[in-house]
């Protein structure tokens, strides 16, 4: 089963395609994409949110066996920002292509994926394996909760 972990950011969506064949997890975009980089000339809210759809169409296409979604959102606090706000947009479209696709997905924070923010990256590391390139907490967010789908 391979499922799509998926952690946003305000300047590059992080996402992980993890494959669980029974007995091991595989990172399997590990030397592929795993960064969305929004393009120079993206620059509103509303043009990051149907580009992010645009690519998020091209990863299902590419992998037609993705079983399910899980999004590692943001822990939110009291203070609110606008990096916060254009992460939950990226998190809407990812969700709103689910539904119109009848996708399984689900949002977590770190206290349902049982791990915290200072031990994420050796937890992604130690349970599926991390990148060679842009290894960081966000992508291990990303790993985590695909991991977490998978199993």
């Amino acid at each position: 089963m391979m499922v799509l972990g998926f952690r946003s950011d305000p300047t590059g969506p992080r996402y992980a395609l993890v494959d669980y064949d029974g007995a091991a997890f595989t990172l399997a975009n590990a030397n592929g994409e795993t960064r969305l980089s929004y393009p120079a000339n993206v620059a509103s809210a509303a043009e990051k949110a149907g580009w992010l759809y645009r690519e998020i169409e091209r990863i299902f296409r590419d992998n037609p066996v993705l079983a399910r979604v899980v999004i590692k959102t943001n822990e939110y606090t009291k203070s609110d920002s606008k990096a916060k706000r254009e992460s939950a947009y990226a998190e809407a479209m990812l969700l709103l292509y689910c539904a119109q696709h009848q996708v399984p997905v689900e949002v977590k924070t770190y206290a349902s994926l049982g791990t915290r923010s200072g031990d994420v990256k050796s937890h992604a590391e130690t349970r599926v394996g991390k990148t060679p390139k842009y290894w960081d907490a966000k992508m291990a967010d990303a790993v985590i909760a695909a991991w977490s789908g998978a199993r």
